[in-house]
């Protein structure tokens, strides 16, 4: 590895250690992010709300597609503004409902009034015609703590699935509750 790239990788694992809640960092080295891929790919063909709805990790899949992804672990609440982080789409690529953080919950209402809330976070948009099967997507978000960062581009990031986040933090020595992991990638500029 070039000098370069060490310490760019160096100020990344350390900007990200400082934010608040962050438990550890791991860069995926091309086994790990072999079998990340592997058990999104799986949880894809699983399926979401026990199966009955399909869904698609484009945050995961974005990630992955940078020349470098790096595993964040921390608590739950720690990092992401997960505002536009995750959609029921239909085929048509209509959003037909989405998450509402709580903090935008009452804005969302008077904006959206033919809105309908199927939970304190999940809005349902009454006034869309669904076209084909509906899908969830939880969406790639950004990563604002590495965006001062010398020597990275492309920066992006996303909620990685149950199923790998478990996986994950096992490999890793972060297991028990109140633990959440987080995918970010990042290109290095030449």
């Amino acid at each position: 590895m070039s000098s370069k790239r060490e310490t760019v990788l160096a100020n990344v694992e350390k900007v990200v250690l400082s934010i608040p809640g962050v438990e550890g960092v791991r860069f995926l080295e091309p086994e790990l992010k072999e079998e990340l891929t592997r058990l999104e790919l799986q949880a894809e063909r699983n399926g979401a709300c026990g199966g009955l709805i399909p869904f698609r990790n484009g945050g995961v899949w974005a990630a992955l597609s940078r020349e470098v992804s790096l595993l964040v672990i921390g608590n739950a609440h720690m990092i992401v503004d997960n505002e536009g982080l995750l959609y029921m789409m239909d085929t048509s690529g209509q959003v037909i409902g989405e998450y509402v953080p709580p903090h935008l919950r009452e804005k969302f209402m008077k904006e959206n009034p033919s809105a309908n809330f199927l939970s304190e976070d999940f809005v349902l948009h009454s006034d869309v015609t669904v076209q084909g099967e509906p899908y969830f997507l939880i969406d790639e978000i950004g990563f604002p703590y590495l965006e001062g960062v010398e020597g990275i581009t492309r920066i992006t990031s996303g909620s990685v699935s149950t199923l790998s986040d478990d996986r994950m933090r096992s490999l890793l020595g972060f297991e028990g509750p109140n633990l959440w992991t987080h995918l970010v990638g990042f290109d290095i500029l030449p």
